[in-house]
């Protein structure tokens, strides 16, 4: 009788668990999957232009890491006056300031060695003589950074 007790608790534990064992391996590897697409995601800022009084700035920002990055329209961009930048939101084509847009310059999808040229439409035009700061944080949070002037 103490055998059959002791088989049957045995038998409620491993239950008990085996689920729980299962479900945490599953989140370490979905967890070791976001660490890998960091590890290997990078983007690089690699000009940023305007011209005085225009209502557009211009970026250009090259995936220089091993992954795709998607989707482009869940990037963040930061713009402004470098003493008084915001987030700029997503407006796609035709959008009313503040927003941006982007074009893909070389690939159909922002991989590997892909540039996006984004189109910032602060809500003021920007001026010459005015250093402006810029930064792209892409989906998977990796970032870049660029200050430039008029």
């Amino acid at each position: 009788m103490l055998t059959v007790a002791g088989v049957v608790a045995i038998a409620a534990v491993v239950n008990a668990v085996m689920p729980a064992l299962s479900r945490t391996n599953g989140s370490m590897v979905m967890s070791s999957d976001v660490v890998n697409d960091r590890i290997s995601s990078q983007i690089e800022i690699i000009h940023a232009t305007g011209v005085d009084s225009a209502t557009s700035a211009d970026a250009w920002i090259k995936n220089v890491g091993a992954s795709r990055i998607a989707p482009i329209d869940r990037t963040d961009v930061f713009f402004g006056p470098e003493d008084s930048f915001q987030r700029i939101p997503y407006g796609g084509p035709g959008c009313t300031a503040p927003c941006w847009d982007y074009e893909l310059e070389n690939a159909t999808e922002w991989e590997p060695t892909a540039t996006v040229h984004i189109i910032i439409y602060p809500a003021s035009p920007v001026a010459a003589g005015t250093t402006y700061f810029v930064k792209v944080v892409a989906p998977n949070g990796i970032t870049d950074a660029k200050f430039f002037s008029l």
